[in-house]
């Protein structure tokens, strides 16, 4: 059986400002966007299999400008292919099976957001993820990681090998996370996962 980990990531709402203020703003509110995710095996170090998914927001269901010059995500996108955000975790539960999943930062947390927002079991006995980010910080250090980084420059600023689609869509900084885990193994570093599964997403 194939050691496999899913490593995803994803976008929400957002405006100008929000991420200093922790959202903090009237009527602000993480919701879910786009989730990303690829399957990666530990063990031939390379990806498997992709997924990418729209989500309709519904607190806030009018795309800021602000997010779509971040994204490229469109609000014209979001009404043709957008989908409720239960069908879309549903779909990505399906992707991810029965592989642990690993993310870069707090994802898992918005992820229980969003599953509060839709009146859905939200603690972390329902879903997890390991946070892959103190590992980037230390093992990545010797080749440039340092301060605060998201997800989708890991990969430019290691120089791992990747083709750049576009930072902030979510399956493209998934495949950061991806091909940045790939270089730092590839360099002679320890694997978080030895000896971990990881956290797993209860079914």
């Amino acid at each position: 059986m194939k050691n496999i980990i899913t490593f995803y990531d994803t976008e929400f709402t957002t405006w100008e400002g929000a991420m200093e203020r922790d959202w903090s703003g009237p009527g602000e509110y993480r919701e879910l966007v786009q989730i990303g995710a690829v399957k990666f095996d530990l063990d031939s170090l390379q990806e498997l299999e992709e997924f990418l998914v729209l989500v309709k927001p519904v607190k806030n269901p009018v795309l800021s400008d602000f997010f779509t010059q971040l994204t490229g995500i469109t609000n014209k996108e979001i009404a043709k292919d957008g989908l409720p955000f239960p069908e879309a975790y549903k779909q990505f539960r399906r992707f991810m099976g029965e592989a642990p999943n690993a993310c870069f930062g707090w994802d898992a947390r918005v992820m229980r957001e969003n599953l509060g927002f839709n009146g859905l079991p939200a603690a972390e006995q329902d879903f997890d993820s390991f946070n892959i980010c103190p590992w980037f910080k230390e093992a990545g250090a010797p080749f440039g990681i340092k301060g605060r980084i998201n997800s989708g420059k890991l990969a430019a600023t290691l120089g791992a090998p990747m083709k750049v689609i576009q930072e902030h869509n979510a399956l493209h900084d998934a495949r950061s996370i991806a091909a940045s885990f790939r270089f730092l193994m590839q360099k002679g570093a320890k694997s978080p996962f030895d000896g971990v599964t990881g956290r797993r997403a209860k079914q």
